[in-house]
Order: structure tokens, then sequence, then C-alpha cells
């Protein structure tokens, strides 16, 4: 090993095969590591060290306990325990386990949904809809849910200003790269942000959208699991007039699919309120305090209940100004909508309504 190693060394190695070698697997499992090589890990390299070894904790305990098979199985066996690319790997794994025990042993789907509650905690800003003015316009009487921050604005990176860490965190976001030709055919990004001035740009884009090759695996995960939970979504749609795909990418993007946990944001566990933004939610929570009467609270308290136009162009407007429209008024499309995805004249291959995922915060302005 040489003297130093640099942070992109350790990220881009795979730090758990690369610096874990010579230490036993038991070691490694437990987080047993020497403190020397302790010490040589950065603290987001230690923490998905550590996560890694409690998912294969999980999956061994799944195994001995015989549990299902679930049809959300995505991988197995050894994974890098790389920051970057930990989100995209483990949450759909998680869910599995999730899915596996939720039926036969809820206590121990309870400590799979809380690691996937912690790996969420790791990719998880609120988005600007918890902050707004819209939210007291749409869902009267909740004055003590007042939030405000300025509107979230994509910022460039600075000559020099390269950092892996700041990159890693969502505090930077990478320059728009130059578009693909068929996609400079394509509407221009407006930075208007009404929806009369958006509808023919959203469909324009929408139809001319396809998956990037090395991401259709990671999207037809999405579109299963989303399939499979159909019936979960559409029992809550049904009750405040919400289409289910739109309320499964709600799930996926700002709860990691998490059935443990709360929609608003991925807190965990159902039995106590939220605690991060929006705090202290759902305002009256008794039993049976379960995930369907926690959506319907943060579908109310964001006001799309009742709400009458759900084309695929007021969809995508909905979840772009949930998100925030920091990156359109900068130019640029959102990653929230457009992440993996590359423009041509090809119909997109998702079934509609099922919106192109994107499996992490951190990384989606990298794609």
């Amino acid at each position: 090993m040489r003297a130093s190693l640099t942070r992109r060394d350790l990220l881009g190695s795979g730090v758990m095969l690369a610096l874990a070698a010579p230490v036993s697997l038991p070691a490694v499992l437990q987080g047993n590591l020497p403190g020397p090589l302790q010490a040589l890990l950065p603290q987001d390299a230690r923490g998905a060290l550590d996560l890694v070894a409690e998912l294969l904790k999980l999956e061994q305990e799944a195994k001995l306990r015989r549990l299902p098979a679930s049809k959300l199985s995505f991988g197995e066996g050894s994974i890098p325990a790389d920051p970057a690319r930990l989100y995209e790997l483990a949450m759909p794994r998680l869910v599995a386990l999730v899915d596996r025990a939720e039926k036969v042993s809820p206590a121990f789907a309870d400590k799979a949904g809380s690691l996937l509650a912690r790996l969420h905690r790791t990719q998880y800003e609120a988005p600007d809809g918890w902050f707004s003015d819209q939210l007291q316009q749409t869902a009267p009487g909740i004055d003590e849910f007042r939030f405000y921050r300025p509107p979230r604005v994509a910022t460039p990176l600075l000559p020099g200003e390269g950092d892996d860490e700041l990159v890693l965190k969502g505090k930077i976001d990478l320059p728009q790269p130059s578009l693909p030709e068929a996609e400079q055919l394509l509407p221009p990004v407006s930075r208007s942000i009404r929806f009369d001035e958006l509808a023919s740009e959203y469909a324009a884009w929408f139809a001319a959208a396809t998956l990037r090759p090395e991401q259709q695996k990671s999207a037809d995960w999405h579109v299963a699991m989303m399939r499979q939970s159909k019936e979960r979504y559409q029992a809550v749609g049904k009750v405040v007039g919400v289409p289910w795909p739109f309320i499964a990418a709600i799930h996926g993007l700002e709860a990691s699919f998490n059935f443990r946990a709360h929609l608003h944001n991925g807190d965990h566990p159902l039995s106590q309120r939220t605690r991060q933004v929006p705090p202290g939610r759902p305002k009256v929570w008794l039993p049976p305090s379960d995930w369907a009467a926690s959506a319907l609270d943060a579908l109310r308290l964001l006001g799309f209940a009742g709400q009458s136009d759900w084309s695929l162009p007021r969809m995508l407007h909905r979840l772009e100004a949930y998100n925030g429209f920091g990156y359109r008024k900068g130019g640029r499309s959102s990653p929230y909508l457009w992440s993996f995805r590359t423009c041509s004249p090809a119909a997109n291959s998702l079934p509609t309504g099922a919106l192109t995922p994107r499996p992490s915060r951190s990384n989606a302005a990298r794609q």
C-alpha cells in the first residue's frame, strides 16, 4: 500500500475490496477494522462500509430465516462500498428485503426499513414544495407549517472547484453538458414556470426520451417495483383522486420506496411522526399508524388531493414544481425528471405514467 492515498483513490477503487483484503470477513461485517485502516477511510467511505456490512448481515439473516423470495431481488453477493454508487446498488436490495419480510416477519421488515431510511437520508433533500407559499394556498388550516426558503438554484462549478466531497453531498451541481444533436431539435428549456407555457415542452421531451442502455437494468427494477405495488398506490389514490403512477414516482423519489417509512420524507418508523421537514406529520397520529394513512396526509398537505387535471404534462409540471424550478431558471433540464435519459425521435421505452427514475440525488447531476 502506498504511503498516502487520495480521496479519489479510495472512492474509485471499491474500498471494501481494495482496502479490506488483509482483514478477515467477520471483521469487515462487524465493522471491526484496524485503527490505521479506519483512519485512511474518508468519512463517506466509512459510512458506506458500515451500511454495506449491515446490508450483507440482513441478507444473511433473511437466508437463515428462509424468507420467501421476492420478484424485486436485485443483485446478490458482495457490493462495493463506493459512496458514489451505494444508493443505486443498495436501495433495491433493501426494498426487496422489506418485501420478503413484510407479511411473514414484520419485525425483520422494520429492521430492513430502518436501514433503508438511513440510506435514504444520505441522498434526501427536502423538496421546495415543503417550503413554498403554495403549501398555504393549497392546504389551508396548516399555518404551523409555513416554511420558507429561497428556491433551489443550480450553481455551476467555478474553475478549480471539482472536489468530490461537495459533489457527493449534493452541494454543487455540475454544469449542463452539451446537448446531443437530436436533443437540440427539441424545444429549448424554457425559463418560465407557468404550466400553460410549458405543457408542449413536457410532451415533446417525454416523447423523445429514451433510457441510456447502461441504466436499463435499474430502470426495469423501478418499473417492476411500481407495478408490484400498484394496488397499494391505487388504494391511496382513490381516496384523494391522485393517479397511482404519480404516487409511485413520489414514493421512489422522496422515500426510496420504503413502505416502513413516511411518504413525506422517508422518516422511519411509522409509529412516530416525521422529524425532518415537514416535521410532526401526520398531526393526528394514532394506531393503525400505517403507510397508507401517512401517504394520504402527505398528498393532502401538498395540495395534490382533489386536482382534476392529471395529464402527463401536468404530472411532470407538478413533479418539477415539487422539487423546485432552480434548474429551469438556470436554463437547464431538471434531473428530477430527466436523469438517465437521452433524447431521440424514438418512442419512450417506459409505459405511460412510469416516469423516468432517478436512483440518487447526489449522483443525478452526473447523468
